[in-house]
């Protein structure tokens, strides 16, 4: 299949008919994510981000729709109520930001018209950036807190989990915040922008000790296995089989690019997610661990990684006090 944009603008408008128009309790439905702006650059492989609003509780949290190996639909469904209160979106990282600019596919009545008029009033005033900023930091900041008092709640996925929140409550200063899949190919630019560009190192630092891009290309098998094995029945939806492809391909372009550091995040990120399944083999629950060991991931080094954390963490908090302070808000 060849992919252009408008290709996929009618594949989401066609499963949106066909498949959550008929339904009465869908208010609206939108598309939101990477493939949203119109000068959008289309990668080998994507999803297509479908927000779907229900009139109540809906039957899924989300939804994975295999298209062809290079495509699939990434459905989330919420409940109205979550959008009762369209001021409050404001304060909101991920909601606000997808009712700022979302394509409408369908609605009944006018819910899109006057949330968005509601949201986008305000929205980049220094008050409502700050709370989608610390929306991020404080849960953070909250893990940090407990694997340090409490270190064998440290995992991998746990520390990761908290690293990605650190770095979006940085990033959401200036932008949307960035999802799993480019979360560190995208940080530079974020942190260039607000004159800290000293932080992308600290922030491998968190992740890692050392780095080695070959190191990366020699697990792919085992992280591939891993995944697949996670997949059979995923108990996050980033962990699905429509989902390899799109994570593969962006691991090895990452390597290839410019920063292939950031491949490394991806493929630890997903690995630690399909790790946690419990369907690993022990060949590959091996491959894992003995990659944890070699990046200082494994309990002996989290010591390490826990102050590269808080470290990050200094920094981000210095610098919200920094602008709540220069906007009269401290």
């Amino acid at each position: 299949m060849r992919i252009t944009r408008d290709t996929l603008l009618k594949l989401a408008r066609d499963f949106t008919e066909k498949r959550l128009t008929p339904d009465r309790n869908v208010t609206a439905v939108f598309l939101v994510g990477s493939v949203r702006p119109e000068d959008a650059a289309l990668p080998a492989t994507l999803d297509i981000d479908l927000l779907v609003i229900h009139n109540g509780e809906p039957p899924r949290t989300r939804e994975i729709v295999k298209i062809s190996n290079e495509i699939h639909l990434d459905i989330s469904y919420e409940n109205i109520k979550d959008y009762a209160q369209p001021r409050e979106l404001r304060g909101d990282p991920w909601r606000g930001w997808s009712m700022w600019d979302p394509l409408l596919l369908h609605q009944k009545g006018r819910f899109f018209e006057y949330t968005q008029s509601i949201v986008r009033a305000q929205f980049d005033e220094p008050e409502n950036v700050l709370k989608r900023c610390r929306a991020f930091a404080a849960p953070a900041r909250a893990a940090w807190n407990e694997m340090l008092f409490n270190p064998p709640s440290a995992s991998p996925l746990k520390l990761l989990s908290a690293t990605a929140n650190a770095a979006n409550a940085l990033a959401t200063l200036v932008g949307p915040p960035l999802t799993e899949r480019n979360l560190l190919a995208n940080f530079p630019s974020r942190a260039e922008t607000l004159g800290l560009p000293d932080l992308t190192g600290k922030l491998l630092q968190v992740i890692t000790a050392t780095f080695d891009v070959q190191h990366i290309r020699d697990l792919l098998p085992q992280w591939q296995d891993c995944f697949l094995a996670a997949a059979q029945a995923p108990f996050d939806l980033r962990i699905h089989p429509a989902r390899l492809s799109y994570y593969k391909t962006a691991i090895e372009n990452q390597i290839n690019g410019n920063f292939p550091a950031t491949a490394f995040w991806l493929l630890l990120y997903t690995w630690a997610l399909s790790s946690t399944s419990g369907f690993a083999s022990t060949e590959n629950e091996q491959a894992w661990q003995h990659f944890l060991s070699q990046t200082g991931l494994n309990s002996t080094h989290i010591t390490d990684r826990l102050e590269a954390l808080d470290a990050f963490l200094d920094t981000v908090e210095e610098t919200l006090e920094q602008v709540a302070l220069e906007n009269g808000l401290a």
